[in-house]
């Protein structure tokens, strides 16, 4: 009785890991592309075009996740991957408010 209620509580987890993995990986690539950590530096602006659809995924699966079985990591997900989408509209918006016309 144990293992299959342990088993059931892994696999609970295992979306909402996969949900914050996501952002944290995008965000590290927009971290390396501004303050260029690494050498490798061919993605170019690639990070901030992939970030509102790889945190709709991650936001979509913590969503229907965190409607099968709630977890407050489901719930870190969400608000991750809410704040990973927004990042790039509000960097093109402040980008043409400060250096547009």
């Amino acid at each position: 009785m144990e293992n299959k209620l342990s088993i059931r509580n892994n696999n609970s987890k295992l979306p909402g890991i996969i949900s914050i993995c996501i952002p944290l990986i995008v965000f590290l690539l927009i971290l390396n592309w501004f303050l260029k950590i690494t050498p490798y530096q061919k993605l170019q602006g690639a990070p901030l075009l992939i970030a509102p659809f790889t945190s709709l995924i991650g936001l979509i699966l913590s969503y229907i996740s965190f409607k099968k079985s709630p977890n407050t990591l489901l719930k870190w997900g969400i608000f991750i991957n809410a704040i990973i989408f927004a990042l790039p509209f509000l960097y093109w918006i402040a980008g043409t408010l400060v250096f547009g016309q």
